[in-house]
């Protein structure tokens, strides 16, 4: 079965203050219309691409967006693909996998753009990608 899935990318919902410290709140109301445009099916993956995302985000505002995502669960089907930089900002994506794990639905990180493609359209979870 194909599952469909959306490619939100960061520079759509993190906005920075000008000192270069994330917006928190700003981020959170975007993040929030894009997921209510979504939502007119509900019948998708999402993949955020962070890739190009620079400026300080700590895990606070990490914990933040998690929560603001899930307010939202119901604009998308199960699962999260994060898509960043294979440096410390993934480092910062597998903390928001675990979050995640304790929110009640499945968000992986990935430096791979196939291989977070190939995980969304998967059945369940990580599996597929060992075959």
């Amino acid at each position: 079965m194909k599952i469909n899935y959306k490619i939100i990318l960061a520079k759509d919902f993190i906005r920075a203050t000008p000192t270069g410290e994330m917006d928190l709140e700003q981020s959170k109301t975007l993040i929030s219309q894009i997921l209510e445009i979504v939502n007119v099916t509900a019948d998708y993956e999402l993949l955020l691409d962070v890739r190009d995302a620079h400026g300080s985000m700590n895990h606070n505002d990490l914990w933040e967006l998690i929560l603001e995502l899930g307010k939202h669960r119901s604009a998308f089907r199960n699962k999260i693909a994060v898509l960043a930089r294979d440096d410390e900002q993934f480092n910062k994506a597998v903390f928001l996998e675990q979050c995640a794990n304790i929110s009640g639905f499945k968000i992986s990180a990935f430096d791979d753009f196939e291989q977070a493609t190939n995980w969304l359209q998967s059945s369940d979870g990580l599996e597929g990608l060992w075959k």
